[in-house]
């Protein structure tokens, strides 16, 4: 199964969003007598909004709304008065010589019943809000939430600015809380180091797909028009060998790893088939979008350009080292290369997180488990990682 979260740009899909937040909020018993069958307000009229909206096939499954500022100000302001930490954090700007603070807020969050208990699309949600505020330029989030998800705020390390406040006209508490956009732009997108100007230049021109394990991404032989990045899981890319008629695994892939990118450049079939390994989130870009923002900047050419010549350096290390490495260096190798691909944490972005099994890692090295865990065991005691049966944690900026 494969869901796919985009911003709402059709009539369909803004109906689709307004139509969403009526069913959420009309069954959790807000808003139902003060609406009738969808839910709009005046901040989905003004021009800095985006809707993103998630789909399970063609049926609507989730939504979250985003507000640039403006002289309306935001929804979250409305709710609770943010105006002291907006006048703290322009005075720390102008006292680090930095430009005008940029806000906006995040709201509107529903999810149908039966999907929320999935944290993926929670995470592909907040994942693309970033990224619409990236391209926005803006430095710092607000945001008013009903009480009962405030952990998940706390989680990415989000500041309480009050405790719960009850809300008559709304039928629940609410908690406002606050953050610079850094350390969340970090939590999505910090796997992506060696693509990072790539996103720069196409931020807001994304979608987002959360494909369940076992999935076909694409096949060999189809015609292909999007290149993927992988935010979370894992992508095992295959090719049938016909003279041989063998299926040869070209590659294990894992969140930071970009794959499919050729399709960018032409329209030849697939000369792979990629499948999901477990639950896995994507960013993907169509061929079309690429070009048309390329016409306008041909700088962004040389990004791609960049990576494509990467991809065919690590091709032909990895190569070697399956060829000729020694196990105590193929575990080294691909340790690093987990380290390189992990995840900052939003608190602290020294702790490095990567969500890899112990098995998955023993299988990129081509070793056994219990020297896998060897090894990594071996790294714990020199206070280098922390690890456990699903995740490596790593500390510093080395492995050896």
């Amino acid at each position: 199964m494969s869901i796919n979260i985009k911003i709402a740009k059709t009539e369909q899909e803004l109906s689709d969003v307004y139509r969403l937040r009526y069913q959420v909020y009309s069954e959790q018993g807000r808003f139902a007598e003060l609406y009738d069958g969808v839910i709009v307000d005046l901040f989905d009229a003004i021009p800095s909004v985006a809707n993103v909206i998630a789909y399970s096939g063609e049926t609507p499954i989730a939504t979250i709304r985003i507000n640039l500022d403006s002289a309306l100000k935001l929804p979250a302001d409305h709710l609770f008065d943010f105006s002291t930490y907006r006048q703290c954090v322009l005075e720390q700007e102008q006292i680090a010589g930095r430009d005008t603070p940029v806000f906006a807020s995040a709201g509107m969050l529903a999810i149908a019943a039966e999907w929320r208990n999935r944290r993926n699309v929670f995470g592909g949600l907040f994942r693309m809000a970033i990224d619409i505020g990236h391209m926005w330029s803006v430095t710092h989030i607000i945001a008013t939430v009903n009480a009962d998800t405030s952990g998940i705020y706390q989680r990415l390390g989000w500041e309480q600015l009050s405790p719960p406040m009850p809300m008559g006209k709304i039928g629940v508490e609410i908690t406002p809380f606050v953050t610079p956009m850094e350390p969340m732009y970090r939590w999505a997108f910090g796997m992506f180091r060696e693509q990072k100007d790539l996103l720069d230049h196409f931020s807001g021109c994304f979608q987002w797909y959360l494909v369940d394990r076992g999935c076909d991404i694409f096949r060999q032989g189809e015609p292909g028009h999007e290149a993927f990045l992988i935010t979370k899981g894992g992508v095992d890319i295959t090719c049938y060998h016909e003279a041989s008629q063998k299926t040869l695994r070209l590659a294990k892939l894992r969140a930071g790893d970009m794959f499919g990118e050729l399709s960018l450049i032409d329209s030849s079939p697939r000369s792979a088939t990629a499948v999901t390994t477990r639950n896995t989130e994507l960013v993907a870009i169509n061929r079309d979008v690429f070009w048309e923002k390329s016409y306008e900047d041909p700088s962004r050419l040389k990004d791609l350009m960049q990576i494509l010549s990467g991809r065919l350096r690590d091709a032909n290390n990895l190569s070697m080292i399956y060829a000729h490495a020694p196990l105590e260096e193929r575990l080294a190798y691909f340790a690093d290369m987990l380290r390189k691909a992990a995840i900052p944490d939003p608190r602290n972005p020294d702790i490095l997180k990567a969500r890899v099994s112990l098995h998955e890692f023993a299988d990129m090295a081509l070793a056994a488990p219990e020297e896998a865990e060897n090894y990594l065991q071996k790294l714990k005691n020199q206070k280098k990682l922390e690890y456990s049966a699903q995740q490596i944690i790593f500390f510093g900026d080395e492995i050896s």
